[in-house]
């Protein structure tokens, strides 16, 4: 793909900007179905998005981490908290797969530049070691999301060690037809368009070229680098890849306090109280939320930036520096939620109907809060340990 192809960071924003109104839209269809719409799927398709971080030997644009989050952030914006989630996901499992064998991105990409993966981490299955690669005979995978749209799953294995030691924690390529996807499993309060479903196996072979190791790469190897040697694949896999997480929770708290402050314009309070938009309290509301947002943004912003910008030189990032933005990322997740809540309890019983946008944005927030990914405790103790110089083996650095 030439350079002049692929369009510049402000064109995809300008995509994600026009489109948002659109999505806004089939917010309830979104929740409805318990997955992202298909027009909703071809429309991120159709501007680019899911390239942003796709390697350009296969199609895609090799923009920096920051670009695919202010993108998402904007899909967030439109208070469908769900469409922009599969959005950040799908994109992101595009950069994880430069990281992969060479072979496996081939067999992904190679007849479709437009194939998207799914990806449910935390291992399951039993596994058996064959010639040529393992067996995974029966299991299942829980939280899958963007599956109905995925023409692969990286599902997480743990492979024993030959010689004792523990297993190795490998990410499999499996395409569609070797998983079923149980439709009946994603009934949940949260997230509720992300179609995050569970997926089993029966009985499939993955050969050795589509297998990942998640151990190793926390030690800095990954395949995929001989082919990609971009400066986006040289950052940390973790800690670069869960900022993209923060990106629909960024958007559905900007969500949030755009219908706020609308509202307080001419909502009246009850028992003769006068104006809302006169009253101090929520006034400081308002721009308590609004500082919150807007500090979790320059939190996330200063971590893209610093990774991004040792990756560009060649410069391996440090544990602390790792350690520090899985712990900011979370921490950033913890203020955006703090805000929406605030801005909840002050709108209200009309807060309450299905089509309010705060009150959505306040369900979704909760439930990206209680990633793994933002867990204010672990990412805490990691990031302490490591700043006091404590000798610890953790995967996530």
């Amino acid at each position: 793909m030439s350079s002049s192809s692929i369009p510049t960071v402000q064109e995809l924003i300008g995509r994600a900007r026009d489109l948002a109104p659109v999505i806004a839209g089939r917010a309830l269809e979104c929740e409805r179905l318990g997955r992202l719409p298909d027009d909703s799927f071809a429309d991120f398709r159709d501007a680019g998005f899911y390239r942003i971080l796709q390697p350009k030997r296969f199609g895609g644009y090799e923009h920096d981490m920051y670009t695919l989050l202010e993108v998402t952030r904007e899909i967030g914006r439109s208070g469908c908290c769900s469409s922009a989630w599969v959005l950040a996901i799908l994109a992101i499992h595009n950069f994880y797969l430069g990281y992969f064998p060479p072979q496996a991105q081939q067999d992904i990409w190679g007849e479709d530049q437009d194939a998207q993966s799914c990806t449910p981490f935390v291992p399951s299955g039993t596994i058996t070691k064959v010639a040529g690669g393992i067996e995974i005979r029966g299991g299942r995978w829980t939280f899958a999301s963007g599956c109905d749209h995925a023409r692969y799953a990286l599902l997480g294995v743990l492979v024993d060690d030959d010689h004792g030691g523990p297993p190795e924690y490998f990410q499999c390529v499996v395409p569609v037809g070797d998983y079923q996807i149980d439709h009946t499993s994603w009934d949940v309060v949260a997230l509720k368009g992300t179609g995050s479903k569970d997926i089993t196996v029966t009985e499939c072979f993955v050969p050795t070229h589509r297998m990942f190791s998640l151990s190793k790469v926390a030690q800095d190897i990954a395949p995929g680098r001989e082919i990609n040697t971009a400066p986006l694949y040289k950052q940390p896999f973790f800690a670069a890849s869960v900022c993209s997480l923060i990106a629909p929770a960024w958007g559905a708290a900007q969500a949030a306090l755009a219908a706020y402050e609308d509202r307080l314009q001419s909502r009246m309070m009850v028992f003769g109280a006068g104006k809302q938009a006169d009253k101090s309290t929520a006034q400081l509301r308002l721009v308590e939320s609004a500082a919150e947002i807007d500090a979790a943004g320059l939190l996330i912003k200063r971590n893209c930036d610093e990774l991004k910008a040792l990756a560009d030189v060649g410069t391996q990032s440090t544990k602390v520096l790792r350690a520090r933005a899985l712990f900011e990322g979370a921490y950033a997740t913890t203020m955006l939620t703090r805000s929406v809540e605030r801005l909840f309890v002050a709108s209200g019983g009309s807060a309450l109907h299905e089509g309010n946008v705060i009150q959505r944005c306040w369900r979704d927030i909760h439930a990206i809060n209680s990633h793994a990914g933002m867990n204010l405790d672990n990412m805490g103790e990691l990031y302490a340990q490591v700043r006091l110089g404590q000798d610890i083996d953790h995967g996530l650095i």
